[in-house]
């Protein structure tokens, strides 16, 4: 989707008549509802791969539970060739996104899909003891009289729940017929699973809503509950949320208000929260660790403890664990940036910070320094796999995934290659002299690189440092230069004070209240499935913009989404 013409850039800067010793107050708000926008709508929401995963999953668990996990292992291997969403990228940005904005369909996928539903289904009748669990006594038994209405009642209570809505007689009577003129024999039924796990219902958010003649319509209780748990769990109801849906108490104000505070609450909210996190804040971009480990130069800068395979992981997971115990502690956004505790589930990630290796249950330790400031100075927000910190990466990071704020792209033609340090200049006067001039100079020295270079006070490693080694390539010093950590990063207009490291950046990100607007706005990203506009869809943004920038607990952030009447209802027009 274009930008919004009428979208404010909160990135202007104007630095006059500065006054450094009067720091401005927080922006002001970006958002605002009018109730008379209609918002976009999605047509046919496709489920993401990992929703479409744990969709299989649940099917799996609902008809063998005794049996699901081994059969899913089975499974896996067809499953595996589904390929992964592509990260599609919001307008103005040149990096980040989401891959639930992927609604491409791709042959690979309509394979993968069906063959895995064949899978499955030669797995579910493999057996007789699989056949009687599965449809109960009738299908094994002596007689015959009985197989069809044996299969009917199969699909009726296994098809509801996978296509996530209840089956009129006349669509029982269509699956069912797809068995004849052998109902229960164990070929026809694997065929009647199949097509029900190949069925649009299964594979996409399918949503008529309740008024056919409107161009707005409630949802039914059904496809709001699948919206619910599809939104915060990313898989189908779960038996509560399904009798919530059936009883009609979904569609009160305090039945809605107890399921989705039940699903917010919930441990299983932690895979939603992965998966935003990590697309939020590029951690996909980390690259293993330990791919440098016998270059001379790496092993000089590393020095004599040398990351794992498993550090890259345990890095990204520490900053997930972060957010999931900011959440589950009833924190807010601030709270979230401004974590210090170390999640290092790994001895050389625990070493980064200096503490011991957290167990993964209970308290995490907070690391000595005070320069460790929260997310901006967690190890996974600091290295990048090589010897050289990137000032230029991370400012932009900051700038655009923190702040919401659109830096433009680089001139054609120019060159990408990051600066690297030499005998004689550190990383940060590498990049001061590479983009200090010509067509470079118009972003990076005011806007890109001050803060990745308020965060230079780190390693490429996300280690404290206060000078920086230089080495040739045969992995010898060459020269110790120190660190200046300091900039004047300009986050919002005239605001020129220049501050020392990240610590002062974090508390002046805090302050503007940027980056809560910021959360909402990516928030709504992942949950849209699709780019804002900050016209059309104001009221959504709005609620929680309005909740993050008060303090709200991130729960209730969260929940803003869903209590908005956009969500509730199905636009056609």
């Amino acid at each position: 989707m274009s930008p919004d013409p009428m979208d404010p850039d909160p990135m202007n800067p104007d630095p006059m008549n500065p006054d450094p010793m009067n720091p401005p107050g927080p922006a002001a708000a970006l958002f605002t509802c009018s109730p008379s926008a209609v918002p976009d709508e999605l047509p046919l929401p496709r489920l993401s791969r990992a929703q479409l995963q744990n969709t299989l999953q649940f099917a799996l668990a609902l008809a063998l539970p005794n049996d699901a996990a081994s059969i899913w292992a089975a499974v896996k291997p067809t499953f595996a060739r589904y390929p992964a969403d592509v990260i599609t990228p919001a307008p103005g940005d040149l990096r980040g996104g989401y891959g639930r904005a992927d609604q491409a369909i791709q042959q690979t996928q309509v394979d993968a899909m069906f063959d895995t539903a064949v899978a499955i289904g030669a797995q579910l009748t493999s057996t007789t003891a699989r056949m009687t669990a599965l449809l109960g006594a009738c299908a094994t038994d002596a007689s015959t009289t009985n197989d069809r209405a044996c299969l009917e009642a199969f699909v009726q209570r296994f098809g509801a729940r996978v296509t996530r809505a209840p089956l009129k007689p006349a669509e029982v009577t269509t699956y069912a017929n797809i068995s004849d003129p052998t109902p229960v024999a164990p070929a026809a039924v694997a065929d009647v699973i199949v097509t029900l796990l190949s069925a649009p219902q299964t594979l996409y958010r399918v949503e008529h809503g309740t008024l056919d003649s409107a161009a707005t319509a409630p949802l039914s209780a059904y496809e709001l509950a699948a919206r619910l748990s599809y939104q915060y769990w990313q898989s189908p109801p779960d038996d509560a949320l399904w009798a919530a849906a059936a009883d009609g108490s979904l569609l009160t104000a305090a039945g809605f208000d107890a399921q989705l505070d039940r699903l917010v609450n919930d441990a299983r909210l932690s895979a939603s929260l992965d998966e935003f996190a990590s697309q939020w804040l590029r951690l996909t971009e980390l690259p293993p660790l330990d791919a440098l480990s016998a270059d001379p130069t790496f092993k000089a800068f590393a020095g004599s403890t040398l990351p794992a395979a498993s550090s890259r992981d345990a890095m990204v997971n520490d900053v997930l664990a972060s957010l999931t115990a900011t959440v589950r502690g009833g924190g807010n956004a601030s709270d979230f940036l401004t974590d210090r505790r170390a999640f290092a589930t790994d001895d050389f990630v625990a070493g980064v910070y200096g503490v011991a290796k957290w167990s993964g249950t209970g308290a995490a330790p907070l690391p000595a320094s005070s320069k460790r400031a929260g997310l901006l100075t967690r190890a996974a927000m600091l290295s990048t796999g090589t010897a050289m910190t990137r000032p230029i990466h991370k400012g932009y990071l900051v700038r655009n995934a923190i702040l919401c704020q659109q830096v433009g792209a680089p001139p054609q033609n120019v060159d990408l290659t990051p600066p690297m340090s030499t005998g004689s200049m550190t990383t940060r006067q590498a990049v001061e002299a590479k983009t200090g001039s010509g067509v470079c100079a118009g972003c990076h020295p005011t806007r890109i690189n001050p803060p990745g270079f308020l965060t230079e006070g780190f390693d490429a490693l996300g280690r404290e440092r206060t000078a920086e080694q230089l080495f040739d390539a045969t992995g010898h010093v060459t020269g110790t230069l120190p660190i200046d950590s300091s900039a004047a990063p300009v986050l919002t207009p005239g605001d020129t004070r220049k501050m020392a490291d990240a610590v002062e950046l974090t508390q002046a990100i805090d302050a503007t209240r940027l980056y809560q607007s910021c959360l909402a706005r990516q928030y709504f990203r992942f949950s849209a499935i699709r780019y804002e506009s900050s016209s059309r869809d104001g009221c959504a943004l709005a609620a929680m913009e309005t909740a993050a920038r008060a303090g709200k607990p991130l729960t209730e952030v969260l929940e803003a989404y869903a209590r908005t009447a956009s969500f509730k209802q199905r636009r056609f027009q």
